[in-house]
């Protein structure tokens, strides 16, 4: 399963929202696991600070969103090009 698709199913929890996982065909081309690994060190080289996805931000991401659900286009969401 997917790590973020996990961490949103428990920021839900953690707000008491029911949260399902829906698995949707691949719209690109290449595979869904492949070897390219790149190396993102420039901004660190600038004095960029990353913030990680924690749960803790996860769910503040998602009570965020929550509050401004009625304002989300659901038909942009999905793709609509088929890569194949």
């Amino acid at each position: 399963m997917n790590e973020l698709a996990e961490k949103v199913v428990m920021a839900g929890k953690n707000l008491g929202i029911g949260v399902e996982i829906k698995k949707i065909e691949n719209p690109r081309k290449e595979a869904e696991e492949h070897y390219y690994n790149p190396v993102h060190t420039g901004l660190l080289d600038l004095g960029l600070t990353p913030h990680y996805l924690t749960d803790e931000v996860t769910t503040e991401m998602l009570s965020f969103v929550m509050k401004y659900k009625d304002r989300i286009r659901k038909d942009y969401l999905l793709p609509k090009v088929r890569w194949i």
